[in-house]
């Protein structure tokens, strides 16, 4: 026998024995993080599979809310609106709950406009209203 061989296992076999309880330990860690893992991921599949289902829902609209989800305005459509009910900027940026600056943004803007949900919808009953109306909603508020 070889004096390196000889010592090379036992270095080995004490290393080993000195080594296994950490190891030991070690591997349950990574075996429970392991099943967090994969029930986090059971997890995100189930909120992925219902996600389009829940953002339905939270787009539809509450009961008396004047939603239009068809609706695409552009920068024509909301001048025309308000050149229809003879608003000036900053009253129709009343009614519809945004600034004046954003109403002048919009009509100048080519092409659609994206609005948030509760904004399309406040333009939508805006869109809706008569000049008397729109005078009325503007005296109320």
């Amino acid at each position: 026998m070889n004096l390196n061989t000889v010592i090379g296992a036992a270095i080995a076999k004490g290393a080993l024995r000195v080594t296994r309880k950490p190891v030991a330990a070690l591997r349950s860690d990574v075996a429970e993080l392991k099943r967090q893992v994969s029930e986090l991921k059971r997890l995100v599949r189930s909120l992925q599979k219902d996600a389009p289902q829940r953002a339905a829902d939270e787009d539809a609209p509450e009961a008396g809310e004047g939603q239009a989800p068809g609706i695409r305005p552009t920068g024509p459509m909301v001048r025309k609106v308000r050149a229809r009910l003879g608003l000036t900027q900053a009253e129709f940026a009343k009614l519809v709950g945004v600034s004046a600056l954003t109403i002048s943004k919009w009509e100048g803007a080519a092409g659609r406009i994206t609005l948030r949900a509760r904004t399309l919808a406040a333009f939508a009953g805006v869109r809706g209203m008569g000049k008397q109306a729109a005078k009325q909603a503007l005296a109320g508020e």
